[in-house]
This record gives structure tokens, C-alpha cells and sequence, in this order.
């Protein structure tokens, strides 16, 4: 089945970095109608997330209109909040829309598919924790990370007023975790300078809780030292064996009894599955309710439709769990589809999807850049300093290139560089 055109229809659900480099690469074709759709009008880059959140973030291109990728590349854009999939009728049913003020502006739509791929995101797991939904911010969107700045920003205000630090507690250790900790010990300077002199007065405590026993879980021994050390050294505290069990308003505590203070608490204790994946359709959900998939990343249920990047859980022959919520998987899942989606549309079989794990980077704000770097296919080496810091941000270069295309992302990144905006986004306040 296809348009009137006669082009085959591809409905894109979510416009994360896989959803889409997806719509991308689908539009540079001429056989296929693409359609992406997203309940925002512009795409994060969302590892970045957590600059957001501290204020570090310093590029203009970490946010991009969803409306003008459309008209630059030729696909759909299609605003709203995606309730079903209708599996008989090959549709996606849009909720009905209204502005942020609540007046209506417009009835629920359908968009009718020959292939549809879910590529919704995931969500931080509270793990049913009590007080999480009410106490504690999970960086899940930019709404959130703009919401944890405003916070941030007045209680560096009233530290360096009052004299007395504010206290953030940041639940888990993962990327997340780790990195916006780094990242707000580097915003702390914009406020902590006394007047007239040189030195430094500190307004923040910052405390890392981790339920497992070790730093970072299942990263590699190297890369969870090279971690510890910077964070130590940035004054982190990081408590291991600390799973909490009640995030008050002001105060958190652990299953051991112990309290610690916290003025704002972020959750950033792993990914779950966006709730949405189990009222799409009657989906197989694993056990972290994300849509399994099999090795061409079709979901078991519907071979036209399709499950990449955190919606989707994919398990490799012979692994013993499924690939990793990452930026990394996504990409490489959506170049995949690139080529196969058309090639099993039109009938073909397509050859199973396969991960080469890149490795891993953070970006510690002023303590650096460290990760771990798949190097010809052999072992991860652990690097640091300016080849991190420029591997890290690579990533990100790479996807606008991806987005942008390699003439107009050169430009626009060299454009990004030098321009006097380029900055720290967080607002000082003298």
C-alpha cells in the first residue's frame, strides 16, 4: 500500500537522535513519504542535557527547529502528542492539541503509515521510590533542565547572600549523574568570586548517592577510577552502598537510616522505557518497559513496525542483556534502518542490525573529559585531557553533520565556534 503518489509512507515517532537522523537520511530518497512527528518544535541533543541544566552548554546547535530540518530536507513535521497505533487500520493517532495557555488548537489527528518506527526515549526509573515525583527533578526533557537552572541559580544567589552553601543531592552515578555533578561545580564560579578580590568562596555542597557498591556500575575498572579521581578532586562527596528509600523537601534518606540535606534533589537513578510504549498497542514490553524488538528491529508483533534507540530492547545473539539506552546505540540503529527499512518494504530481508560499541566519554566540566574509545575493532583504551574533551564533542559534530549535512553543519559548526554569543548559557546575576 502507498500515497497517491505512489510512495511508500514512513511515520516516525519521537525526534531524539535517532528518530531523527532517521527522517534524514529516509527523506534524501524519492520513493519514500516521511513524516516525523514530536511533542516539542525543536530537537536537544539530549547527552548535553545535563549543560543545560548547569548552564555550561555553549553551543547554539544543541537546539535545532524540527520546522526548519523539515523544509531543509523534505520531510514532514508533524507537532502533538502520540496516544495509539492503530495495527488494522496502519494509522498513529495524535491527541487532541492546545497551547501552553489550554485553548484548543486543533482535534486529534491520524496519520496513516506503511511503516512505522517508535523511537519515543526513554524516562529516569523512580523505582517506585517515595517522594521521588514530588521532591526530586529527573532531567528527562529541557523543560526539566530549565527547571533545575532557575532553581540552582537563586540558591547561588541566597548562598552567597546568606553565607551558608546550598546542598544538592544527585541520586546515581551514571553519565548523568556524574556529569551535571561536574558540570555545577563549574557554574559554582560564576557566583562564589568575593567582591573585590581574587578568591573564591564555596556555596555548594555536592553529593553523588549510588545504591550499587561501586562508582559508575558496570563501567570499566579504569574509567570508574580516572571518574572518582576527578570528582574527588572537584570536592564531590560520593557515597556508594546508599539506596534511598524517601526523598523528602528538604532532606533525603538511605536504607541505612542516614540523612543527608538537600535544598534540590536530582534522580538520575537509570532509564526506563517512556511509559507511552505500553498504551501504543499490544507490544511484547520488557522488564524495563521498553518494545522488544528482533535483530532487524522490528517489534515481535507487527513486522511493519519498527523500535529503535531507548524505546527499543534489542538483544544481540549471545548477550545476556539488551543494548544500552545511548546516543551511540540510536545513531547506529538509525543508519541502519536508512537502508534496510526501504529494502524490507520493498520485500527484501535485509541483513540483521549489528552494534560496534564506540565506548564511552563524559565531560566533567572543569575537571575534563575521559572515556573510554573502541580504537580497529580491538580493546577499549581509556583517554583523557584534550583528545576526550575533542572525542566528546565529536560526538555531538558528528550528528549535526548527520542532521545538517556535511557542507551546511562545516559552516554552521565554524559559525557556532566563533561567534561572540558562544558562551556559558547560564545567566550571571552580579
Amino acid at each position: 500500500m502507498a500515497d497517491v503518489a505512489g510512495k511508500q509512507r514512513v511515520v516516525i515517532l519521537g525526534g531524539g537522535a535517532g528518530g531523527l537522523e532517521l527522517a534524514v537520511g529516509l527523506a534524501r530518497r524519492h520513493d519514500l513519504d516521511v513524516t516525523l512527528v514530536d511533542r516539542v518544535s525543536t530537537h536537544l541533543w539530549k547527552p548535553r542535557l545535563h549543560e543545560f541544566a548547569a548552564g555550561t552548554v555553549n553551543s547554539s546547535l544543541a537546539e535545532m527547529s524540527f520546522y526548519t530540518l523539515a523544509g531543509m530536507h523534505g520531510f514532514r513535521f508533524e507537532q502533538g502528542d502520540v496516544e495509539t497505533i492503530d495495527r488494522g487500520a496502519r494509522s498513529v493517532r495524535l491527541a487532541e492539541m492546545r497551547d501552553p495557555s489550554g485553548h484548543f488548537v486543533t482535534t486529534a489527528r491520524s496519520l496513516a503509515f506503511d511503516a512505522c518506527v517508535v523511537a519515543l526515549g526513554g524516562m529516569t526509573a523512580t523505582f517506585n521510590t517515595e517522594g521521588v515525583a514530588e521532591h526530586a527533578i529527573r532531567l528527562d526533557e529541557k523543560s526539566d533542565a530549565e527547571e533545575f537552572r532557575d532553581l540552582f541559580i537563586a540558591m547561588m544567589i541566597h548562598a552567597r547572600e546568606s553565607r551558608e552553601p546550598a546542598h544538592v543531592v544527585i541520586v546515581g552515578s551514571g553519565a548523568t549523574g556524574t556529569e551535571l555533578a561536574a558540570h555545577l561545580r563549574l557554574s559554582e564560579r560564576a557566583f562564589a568570586h568575593e567582591p573585590g578580590s581574587d578568591e573564591m568562596r564555596p556555596l555548594l555542597k555536592l553529593t553523588i548517592l549510588e545504591a550499587a557498591p561501586q562508582l559508575m556500575p558496570g563501567a570499566d575498572e579504569g574509567l570508574r577510577k580516572s571518574v572518582s579521581d576527578r570528582l574527588e578532586q572537584l570536592g564531590i562527596v560520593v557515597r556508594t552502598n546508599a539506596a534511598v528509600d524517601l526523598v523528602g523537601e528538604t532532606d533525603i534518606r538511605i536504607r541505612t537510616g542516614e540523612v543527608f540535606p538537600a535544598d534540590v534533589t536530582v534522580w538520575a537513578a537509570g532509564l526506563t522505557g517512556n511509559p507511552r510504549l505500553k498504551h501504543l498497542a499490544d507490544f511484547a514490553i520488557d522488564n524495563k518497559g521498553r518494545i522488544v524488538v528482533d535483530d532487524r528491529l522490528r517489534s515481535t508483533i507487527d513486522k511493519g513496525i519498527y523500535v529503535i534507540g531507548d524505546a527499543a530492547s534489542f538483544t544481540p545473539a549471545g548477550a545476556e542483556a539488551p543494548l544500552p539506552p545511548t546516543a551511540q546505540c540510536a545513531s547506529q540503529q538509525a543508519d541502519y534502518l536508512v537502508s534496510a527499512l526501504p529494502e524490507l518494504l520493498a520485500g527484501g530481508t535485509a541483513k540483521p542490525f549489528v552494534y560496534n560499541d564506540r565506548g564511552r566519554l563524559l565531560s566533567l566540566g572543569g575537571a575534563g573529559s575521559v572515556g573510554l574509545v573502541g580504537f580497529m575493532r580491538k580493546n577499549d583504551f581509556l583517554v583523557e585531557g584534550r583528545f576526550a574533551t575533542a572525542a566528546y564533542h565529536g560526538l555531538q559534530r558528528r550528528h549535526q553533520w548527520s542532521v545538517l549535512g556535511p557542507l551546511r553543519g562545516s559552516v554552521a559548526i565554524l559559525a557556532d565556534m566563533i561567534s561572540p554569543t558562544s558562551g556559558p548559557a547560564m545567566k550571571l546575576h552580579g
